[in-house]
């Protein structure tokens, strides 16, 4: 894919110095990785669990269109399954509560997703060691600045696109927060 995968653009400037992501884009790109992830968990004859939704797996065409990519970690669920029983894989960082209990659904993809988004709104990655220890995991501060009413520190500061959003963006980190 001509634009690469997406930590490419959300995590730094790219090798062209062409701008960061805008609103609107980074909203596009959201939207096409949630209708990917209903493609495999409604829409095939067996649902498919990708277990592994992270930037590096989410390629970008010269439109900015987004893909799921790398499909080798994903399970094949019955319909009539509730859940299965595997042993845990996928990237630390993007890992569903449940992976502690073996007993995964297509839902542990959903958290992955969640963990994605909180990416491409801040600009910074879910597990960051250069930030300080009560920073390092972006989950969890969202969760504290959520009980702080502090969503707007999330937003990437890189972005004046972000910036002039933030309203549309702190609505958005509120429904992953619930």
């Amino acid at each position: 894919m001509p634009k690469g995968s997406l930590d490419r653009w959300i995590y730094c400037r790219h090798d062209n110095d062409a701008p960061l992501l805008d609103w609107s884009t980074r909203c596009k790109i959201i939207t096409q990785v949630a209708k990917g992830l209903s493609c495999l968990h409604e829409e095939c004859t067996k649902r498919i669990a990708h277990l592994d939704v992270k930037p590096q797996n989410i390629l970008l065409d010269d439109n900015f269109d987004a893909k799921l990519s790398d499909f080798g970690l994903c399970k094949l669920i019955d319909r009539d399954m509730s859940q299965v029983v595997t042993r845990m894989r996928g990237t630390p960082g993007y890992l569903a509560p449940e992976w502690l209990t073996s007993q995964i659904t297509e839902k542990a993809d959903i958290y992955s997703f969640g963990v994605v988004v909180m990416e491409i709104i801040s600009g910074r990655k879910n597990l960051d060691t250069s930030q300080s220890e009560e920073s390092i995991h972006l989950i969890t501060l969202l969760e504290e600045k959520v009980n702080s009413d502090r969503l707007v520190v999330l937003i990437d500061n890189n972005s004046n696109d972000m910036q002039a959003h933030k309203q549309d963006v702190i609505q958005m980190m509120m429904m992953l927060a619930d």
